[in-house]
């Protein structure tokens, strides 16, 4: 009986993936024909799932009002939670977000932790809010932050906020 359950169990993440592969290819040709509606209806389905991507694009399309009314609130509500999972891309637009003041305050401690996580992936784009934010910060909030971003991977992105 348990190992019924154990293939069940298999089976249905795999059903779901192959679901989730469906509306992430099909949101994309959306996208591309400029049907953003269709591809936030989709890509909306993707995220729902917990996929970081899928989170993350949702983030960029409420950022950008694509498909969306533009709400930077709803934007950086997306980003969090694929930053909270580790995806790169979202925690640099966090980042960009804090610094800039969209869809939040503007906080240069968070801009410093979610750009620097994001730069340490590889994205490059978030060196330059990591450095900007840096040389906002006093040498106690820089201290801080330090402490945040080693810190933050450990408790697997919960709470670094």
């Amino acid at each position: 009986m348990k190992n019924i359950k154990q293939v069940a169990s298999v089976l249905l993440v795999l059903v779901c993936g192959l679901v989730s592969a469906g509306d992430w290819e099909d949101g994309y040709s959306a996208y591309e024909r400029q049907d953003y509606k269709t591809a936030v209806k989709l890509w909306r389905r993707v995220a729902d799932t917990g996929d970081s991507s899928g989170q993350s694009i949702m983030g960029a399309m409420y950022a950008q009002g694509q498909g969306v009314p533009q709400d930077y609130v709803e934007s950086i509500k997306w980003y969090r939670l694929a930053a909270a999972q580790g995806e790169p891309k979202a925690q640099s637009k966090l980042g960009f977000m804090y610094a800039n003041a969209q869809g939040t305050e503007r906080d240069h401690i968070r801009a410093y932790v979610w750009s620097s996580l994001a730069a340490m992936a590889g994205q490059k784009d978030a060196i330059k809010i990591r450095d900007a934010a840096e040389k906002t910060l006093s040498l106690e909030q820089f201290a801080t932050a330090k402490r945040l971003v080693r810190d933050c991977p450990l408790r697997k992105y919960k709470n670094c906020n």
